[in-house]
C-alpha cells in the first residue's frame, strides 16, 4: 500500500519543512540527496524508483510538493530504510553520514552548461519574478491568518471545558495498556495551500482501520484533543504521526497511531472528509454564545476567503515563472545520460 502525504507547506510564515521526517537517521540504511534545477527530472527519478519497489511488494510513502502538487519531492521505502529526497531550495538538505548512510546525486551534472550560460540572463529575471510573487504570496496568507485567528478566539472562548475533557477521557480509552519504552511522534502535512487549490491528501495519509472523523476546526477544542492523545500515545510506548495544519505548524490537525491502525481526522471545509467513521461534532463542545458571533464569524470567513483565494492566483502566477524556469533546464539536460547513472545507484538499492 501506498499513502502520500507533504513533508514541506506554504505557510504565513512562509514555506515550512519538516523534510527530516521523510526517513529520521536511525531508520536510515540509504537516503539520497538530489540536487538540481527545476526540471531536471527529480521527480521522475523518484516516481521510478518508488515503481520499481512497488512491484516487488514494498510499501511507498510519497511526498509531493505543496508548490506542484503534482510533482514529487520525495519518496521513502519504510521496510528498507531507503529514501530519495529533494534536496534544493525551498528545502536544501546535505548527507548527515556521507558514504555510510547517504550520499548526494547532481542531476545538474547533466547540463549542458553552455546552453543554461546563455540562458542566465533570463533565467536571473524569471527567477526574481517567483521570488517576488511568493513574498506577495505570503504577505497575502499571513493577513487571512491575522482574519482566521480572529474567528479562533471566538471559539476558543466559548469552549465548555468539562463536556470536551469527558470527550477526551472517553477517547484517551484506546490505550487499554502500557507499551515498553517511550514513543515518538512524526510531524508532517497532509493539507497544503497550492497554486491549485488546497489539496487534502487525508484519504491516503490517514488510511485506517479505525477513524474518528472531528468535525469543526481546531479551536473547537480538535487541536486540544489530539495533543493530549499525541501525548498520552507517547508516553504509553505508542508512536504517532501528526499532520500539522498550514496556517500554523504548532497545530495539530489530524493524527495517526500505526499500531492501532487508528486515525483521527479532522473535517471542515478545507479537507472534508467523507469517507465512513465515529463523528464528534465538536460545534456540540461551545456554549450558548456561539449564536451571538454568527454575524463576526461569517464575516471574518467571507474576508479569509477571499485573501486565500488571492494566496493561491499569486502562487498560481509564481508557478507560471517556475515552469518557464523547468523549460529552460530541461531543454539543456542529457536525460538519457542522467537515467544510465542514476541506474547504477538504483541497483545498489534494490541489492541492500
Amino acid at each position: 500500500m501506498s499513502r502520500h502525504y507533504f513533508a514541506g507547506a506554504n505557510t504565513p510564515q512562509g514555506f515550512f519543512s519538516f523534510y527530516d521526517n521523510i526517513l529520521p537517521l536511525a531508520d536510515t540504511k540509504r537516503k539520497i540527496y538530489i540536487k538540481g534545477g527545476s526540471g531536471t527530472g527529480k521527480s521522475t527519478i523518484m516516481k521510478k524508483t518508488a515503481g520499481i519497489f512497488k512491484k516487488r511488494g514494498f510499501t511507498a510513502e510519497h511526498f509531493y510538493c505543496s508548490n506542484d502538487a503534482k510533482s514529487l519531492d520525495g519518496i521513502n521505502i519504510p521496510e528498507r530504510g531507503i529514501a530519495l529526497v529533494d534536496a534544493t531550495n525551498p528545502h536544501p538538505g546535505d548527507p548527515q553520514i556521507p558514504a555510510a548512510r547517504d550520499e548526494i546525486f547532481n542531476a545538474s551534472e547533466f547540463l549542458d552548461k553552455a546552453y543554461i550560460k546563455e540562458n542566465a540572463n533570463k533565467l536571473t529575471e524569471l527567477l526574481m519574478e517567483k521570488n517576488s510573487l511568493y513574498k506577495r504570496a505570503y504577505g497575502y496568507l499571513s493577513s487571512a491568518n491575522e482574519i482566521y485567528r480572529l474567528n479562533e478566539a471566538v471559539y476558543e472562548n466559548m469552549l465548555d471545558f468539562k463536556v470536551l475533557n469527558k470527550q477526551i477521557l472517553e477517547i484517551l480509552r484506546i490505550f487499554d495498556e502500557a507499551k515498553d519504552g517511550r514513543g515518538a511522534d512524526r510531524k508532517l502535512f497532509a493539507t497544503a495551500i497550492t497554486p491549485e487549490g488546497v489539496k487534502s491528501l487525508v484519504n491516503s495519509a490517514l488510511k485506517a482501520e479505525k477513524t474518528y472523523i472531528l468535525n469543526g476546526i481546531g479551536a473547537m477544542g480538535i487541536t486540544e484533543m489530539l495533543d493530549t492523545v499525541q501525548r498520552n500515545a507517547n508516553l504509553l510506548g505508542f508512536n504517532t504521526v501528526s499532520f500539522k495544519n498550514p496556517l500554523n505548524p504548532a497545530d495539530t490537525e489530524h493524527l495517526y497511531i500505526p499500531e492501532l491502525d487508528t486515525a483521527f481526522i479532522t473535517s471542515n471545509s478545507f479537507h472534508e472528509y467523507n469517507e465512513t467513521g465515529e463523528e464528534i461534532k465538536f460545534e456540540e463542545f461551545l456554549n450558548a454564545g456561539v449564536s451571538k458571533n454568527r454575524s463576526a464569524i461569517s464575516y471574518n470567513n467571507g474576508i479569509f476567503d477571499e485573501l486565500l483565494q488571492k494566496t493561491i492566483k499569486t502562487m498560481a502566477q509564481a508557478k507560471g515563472a517556475h515552469t518557464k524556469i523547468e523549460e529552460i533546464y530541461s531543454e539543456g539536460m542529457d536525460f538519457k545520460r542522467m537515467h544510465r547513472a542514476f541506474d547504477k545507484i538504483l541497483e545498489e538499492l534494490l541489492e541492500l
